[in-house]
């Protein structure tokens, strides 16, 4: 056997781990970014926005003061005003990435609400911050929202977790520009505590309507929620 069949027969045993390993990866992924079920639903995609789009977002919250939050003492937040920041606000839900995956993911019988009810939240998870415990989001709409995390930094050892449709923990360090989209009440997970570094993430909805109608309902808890909003 010569050299050069040597050679090659090592490129062969290393592409072939290589596809094994690529495999092993898309069998654990695939179930989230599809979604799972109706009442188990999540979706991570990394590097979402373009270069462009996300630079503007970073660089419009550069000297955006963050405040403390009544609702947890975990984090620093401010609720961006819909006509004080309509920068940001036409830069994501104007984005057409992101309403073409919306509209890939949501149910068939609904439209995307134009307008949010529920403003955008920036987040800061501190150095020490115990992040956010087990829990499922609040259903504030019908029909139910998504509620989408926009990662804008992150050099923590905070990780995200959540429980899939096989009832396995699953886990990711998010990097900048990943979003998780989660369908309120269905996916249980967590922000596991801060012990070096910060994240920094935007927090939103996106609403639906019901086709034929002209707007969703609006359960009182959204109102108790908007109301807590540090502002």
């Amino acid at each position: 056997m010569n050299f050069y069949t040597q050679e090659y027969q090592k490129y062969l045993k290393y592409k072939k781990k290589y596809l094994m390993a690529k495999q092993k990866i898309s069998e654990n992924f695939g179930n989230i970014q599809k979604g799972g079920s109706k009442y188990n639903s999540i979706w991570i995609e990394e590097n979402f926005f373009s270069k462009n789009n996300f630079d503007y977002i970073i660089n419009q919250l550069k000297d955006v003061e963050l405040k403390d939050d009544s609702r947890s003492y975990n984090r620093k937040t401010i609720c961006l005003n819909n006509d004080k920041y309509k920068n940001i606000y036409n830069k994501i839900y104007n984005d057409n990435k992101f309403l073409a995956f919306i509209n890939s993911i949501k149910d068939k019988d609904c439209y995307i609400k134009s307008k949010p009810s529920y403003p955008i939240e920036y987040r800061k998870y501190f150095n020490g911050s115990q992040g956010m415990p087990w829990h499922k989001d609040l259903s504030m709409f019908e029909p139910d929202c998504f509620e989408i995390v926009l990662t804008l930094s992150n050099n923590s050892d905070s990780k995200f977790e959540w429980i899939d449709v096989n009832n396995k923990k699953n886990s990711i360090s998010p990097q900048p520009n990943t979003i998780v989209v989660v369908r309120p009440n269905s996916v249980l997970h967590r922000v596991t505590p801060v012990n070096q570094g910060e994240r920094t993430i935007l927090k939103l909805i996106v609403e639906f309507i019901k086709n034929g109608m002209n707007d969703n309902f609006k359960k009182p808890v959204l109102y108790v929620e908007f109301n807590k909003c540090p502002f």
